[in-house]
């Protein structure tokens, strides 16, 4: 019997809690390579810094320079600056971008994920979409990519987690 295939890991987004949860999934797939491609992408909206590109910096220094100062990353993780070439072959997805752009990101990524694809959310924060009702951003995530969506959330800052320092943290559904 082959063994099962290995789980591709992509995390969407890269401001200072995208990236160091970034450095901690890059060391943890490489633990568990027995159950993961060791290679992660992580997408990068593209900006401009010190007149290079931020996609070239973390590639090349591996490290996001604007964002995460003074923390390495893995040189597993592979930033990318199209959402969809990044998140296309990944069965996880790690949602951490800011709330409010959810819904745009999710209609540019319907139909070009694996449909069999699981979502986790680390997005702090709620929609109020039409003004009246309040939704959670994992069932905004479930509703326009029709995918599983967990949530990870805690009293978490991103320069202690990836100080890897104890932190305490829920995940839900």
């Amino acid at each position: 019997m082959a063994a099962p295939a290995k789980k591709r890991v992509c995390v969407v987004g890269s401001g200072n809690w995208g990236s160091a949860i970034a450095k901690i999934v890059g060391a943890n797939v490489v633990k568990y390579n027995n159950k993961f491609e060791t290679r992660v992408t992580m997408y990068v909206y593209e900006e401009i810094v010190n007149s290079q590109k931020l996609t070239d910096i973390i590639n090349q220094l591996h490290e996001n320079v604007k964002y995460l100062p003074g923390h390495k990353l893995p040189e597993n993780i592979v930033a990318v600056p199209d959402v969809v070439e990044a998140a296309k072959d990944a069965d996880i997805l790690i949602f951490v971008i800011p709330h409010q752009f959810i819904r745009t990101l999710c209609a540019t990524l319907l139909d070009k994920i694996k449909p069999t694809a699981v979502g986790i959310s680390l997005i702090k924060g709620f929609d109020r979409g039409d003004g009246t009702n309040i939704e959670l951003i994992s069932k905004i995530i479930e509703k326009n990519l029709r995918i599983q969506c967990y949530v990870l959330m805690g009293a978490n800052l991103a320069n202690e987690v990836a100080d890897e320092k104890f932190c305490e943290t829920t995940i839900g559904n």
